[in-house]
């Protein structure tokens, strides 16, 4: 393979737009968070997975190199800081820096069910996996981001932004990632780092184990994308956030990104 191009870039280019870049993609070991993966890896960058599942983690760094990326697997709990502390080291170790990272991680346990029903325990698991791992893992990779003009993309949901029923602990866990990448946006902007949010619909494991149990008479069975297809996690939502990582969104920070199909279309938002 000639150096410098890895398979899917565009015919003719032979460098990526994100040679030399290393990125940190958090719950990169399936769905969402392994297709960003791949998508970054393409363009070019250096890419650790950050993930809970000792076999997917691993997996997923494997099929990168196939590709001709560097790639690196740090198992990590993103509800613990230590563990956040430590997979940020070893990505610096050994590639020397973080320029972009990527907030995917999140428990998918428990968040379909009547607000009355969920415990506080259900509403602490996904603010510690979701809010808490991606504060951490934001300022864990500060010192690093801001030497380089760095790249923030964090994953929220529709299901926040539009108040899904049944989904109160995710949404609002997801929301707060959002009302939190905003306030890092302008705080951070003064540093050259970017910090944009993606609500990504693709039919993930997660997701389509909840819908097989959805019914006619579900909440948002009859919500259909106006693109009539799934969207897909490398070729939809990577190419986002490949956008969102690369030079090209350099004059954007704070913007929420509905990467869905325009199933949650909404011109007031």
């Amino acid at each position: 393979m000639p150096a410098g191009r890895l398979p899917g870039r565009t015919k003719g280019d032979t460098v990526g737009r994100l040679e030399g870049k290393v990125a940190i993609v958090s719950g990169a070991g399936r769905g969402v968070g392994r297709g960003v993966a791949v998508a970054l890896a393409k363009e070019g960058a250096a890419v650790s997975i950050a993930e809970l599942d000792p076999e997917s983690g691993p997996e997923a760094a494997a099929e990168l190199r196939m590709l001709g990326a560097r790639s690196l697997s740090v198992e990590c709990d993103v509800s613990q800081r230590s563990a956040v502390e430590a997979a940020v080291a070893a990505t610096v170790a050994e590639f020397g820096t973080v320029d972009i990272l990527v907030n995917n991680a999140q428990y998918l346990d428990r968040i379909d069910m009547p607000f009355e029903d969920l415990s506080e325990a259900d509403m602490r698991r996904q603010f510690d996996s979701g809010v808490i791992g991606t504060f951490s893992f934001m300022q864990a990779c500060f010192p690093h981001l801001r030497h380089g003009g760095g790249k923030v993309v964090n994953m929220a949901s529709g299901a926040g932004v539009f108040g899904m029923e049944h989904f109160a602990s995710y949404a609002a866990a997801k929301e707060a990632i959002r009302g939190m990448s905003r306030v890092a946006a302008r705080e951070w902007g003064r540093y050259g780092i970017n910090v944009n949010i993606i609500c990504p619909s693709v039919p993930s494991p997660a997701v389509l184990d909840w819908m097989s149990r959805q019914t006619p008479d579900s909440p948002v069975a009859g919500q259909m994308p106006a693109i009539p297809r799934a969207g897909e996690a490398e070729a939809d939502v990577g190419r986002v956030a490949v956008f969102l990582a690369s030079a090209d969104s350099d004059y954007m920070t704070g913007h929420t990104l509905m990467v869905d199909g325009g199933s949650t279309m909404d011109a007031g938002r």
